[in-house]
């Protein structure tokens, strides 16, 4: 009984604060925040294009959804996701997935063919940070 009303507390904690957020972003007429099928018009293929690239990859090597899913995990703060962990390290800069921290980021290869599968289709039109998040989507519907 009472792990019943310690989940119904937090449940109403939980939605007050999503209420509060919501009314404190909603004079921001400049930022939509999330959009969903926010590429339907420039490149409506892509959730598509995306989809089947995972399918064929998850096909090939089980463990990919796993890997992508970190991948958002590190590379998405509060406000948004960079694709930062993507970049490569310059002389002077070691990047994210070269530096201690980052055991276990791998498959970057993997969003590197899907990133050219659909700048195939819809070239400069979907972000690196787009491709990383759909595909982390994507890779786990696979898994369940």
């Amino acid at each position: 009984m009472a792990s019943n009303s310690i989940a119904l507390f937090f449940f109403a904690l939980l939605s007050f604060s999503a209420v509060s957020l919501r009314s404190a972003f909603a004079d921001n007429k400049e930022d939509p925040g999330l959009v969903m099928n926010f590429h339907k018009d420039a490149c409506p293929q892509a959730e598509d294009i995306i989809k089947e690239q995972v399918r064929l990859l998850y096909k090939r090597h089980k463990k990919t959804a796993f890997s992508w899913l970190r991948n958002i995990f590190h590379d998405c703060g509060v406000q948004s996701c960079d694709a930062s962990l993507l970049l490569y390290s310059t002389r002077r800069t070691l990047s994210e997935k070269e530096t201690d921290r980052s055991f276990g980021l791998r498959n970057f290869s993997y969003i590197d063919n899907i990133k050219e599968a659909v700048e195939r289709e819809c070239p400069g039109v979907v972000s690196c940070s787009d491709i990383l998040v759909l595909s982390a989507r994507d890779g786990i519907v696979a898994v369940t």
